[in-house]
């Protein structure tokens, strides 16, 4: 383990040249330990979760175990570095995967950002450390760039706090579930995309447990072709933000008293009226923000939708059997009202 001479050690006059010449090599071993300092590169390969750098420099580069194409290092062995020392880390083949562990216990254990595991998944990315104590600490990662990779997905998968940033782009049915709202912290975020362009199939996001998207505890939150959301967290709970491509689809089963929200969306498609609906409330329209909300009789037709309190609406409800209608409606400033009109779609 090479350590720096103390201040003013050669400087002392008691000290004889071999005494000297020990400091000065000392300082030199030191001086290559620091990342930079002009030396080659350390190899290590991992071995039962663990390496053993050799302290003649700063930069480690990382394989995995018998060429693997995954492995977890959990612990870097102290022995060759003083504490306070630093390393820069590296994996030597963008094909081999190191998942470099956080709080794996046990000494020389790594304490990451975030609280999540790192994964060094090609040879430009590295993770920059400081010994404390019997441990590592994480100071710094690279490159510093916006952290957000693409990933494909095609079955039901969880979200984990060392996704931040990540992109999912969903490509069948899939059911995205997430790790508690504890867990993946306040700041994290990812983007969901549904990229089936089948209409029957749909993209879940279900939050941990009872916690909520959007307010909402046991509605799922759907996605349908073309969409896209932005899912933040508070450390409590998550929002979504941001649908793109296509207005927001969701589904309302009749009833004879409904409620359009429109912080839930924007194209509203109620269940077949199978009978009259008397009341329709119509809650969180902003100025200037417009919905559209469609109907369909049922095989007896004749069914009556009432207005929202105080609207004007031109217009009425198609009322042939099996007819659709649309009901396009806006809230205005000037009159501090809802207006809109209804279209009749010809059976």
């Amino acid at each position: 383990m090479a350590t720096l001479p103390a201040v003013n050690y050669i400087t002392d006059g008691a000290r004889t040249e071999g005494e000297v010449k020990s400091s000065l090599e000392a300082w030199l071993s030191a001086t290559k330990q620091i990342p930079g300092a002009a030396q080659v590169e350390l190899t290590n390969t991992i071995s039962g979760g663990s390496i053993t750098p050799a302290g003649g420099g700063g930069v480690v580069v990382i394989d995995t175990e018998s060429a693997a194409a995954t492995d977890d290092l959990a612990n870097i062995v102290t022995t060759n570095y003083p504490d306070g020392s630093c390393l820069l880390l590296r994996n030597s083949n963008a094909a081999r995967f190191v998942v470099l562990k956080h709080a794996a216990t046990g000494a020389g254990q790594l304490f990451l950002d975030r609280n999540a595991d790192y994964v060094l998944d090609d040879t430009k990315k590295f993770l920059f450390i400081q010994r404390r104590g019997n441990d590592w600490y994480e100071v710094l990662r690279g490159p510093i760039r916006p952290a957000m990779p693409v990933v494909a997905k095609n079955v039901d998968f969880t979200v984990q706090k060392e996704d931040l940033g990540k992109v999912f782009v969903c490509t069948n049915n899939v059911t995205v579930s997430f790790a508690a709202a504890a867990s993946l912290g306040n700041g994290f975020f990812c983007t969901i995309i549904n990229h089936n362009y089948n209409t029957s199939t749909s993209v879940v996001l279900d939050p941990n447990g009872t916690e909520t998207i959007d307010g909402n505890a046991t509605q799922l939150t759907i996605l349908y072709s073309g969409q896209g959301k932005l899912v933040v967290c508070d450390g409590t709970k998550l929002y979504s933000l941001n649908d793109y491509a296509v207005p927001r689809r969701v589904i309302k089963s009749f009833a004879s008293s409904i409620t359009i929200d429109a912080t839930d969306g924007n194209y509203f498609e109620v269940g077949t009226l199978t009978a009259n609906i008397t009341t329709m409330t119509v809650q969180n329209l902003g100025v200037g923000q417009k919905i559209r909300v469609r109907f369909v009789q049922d095989a007896t037709g004749g069914r009556t939708v009432a207005s929202p309190g105080g609207a004007k609406i031109a217009g009425s409800v198609a009322s042939a059997a099996n007819q659709a209608s649309w009901l396009d409606l806006m809230y205005t400033f000037d009159g501090n009202r809802i207006e809109g009109s209804w279209t009749q779609i010809p059976v």
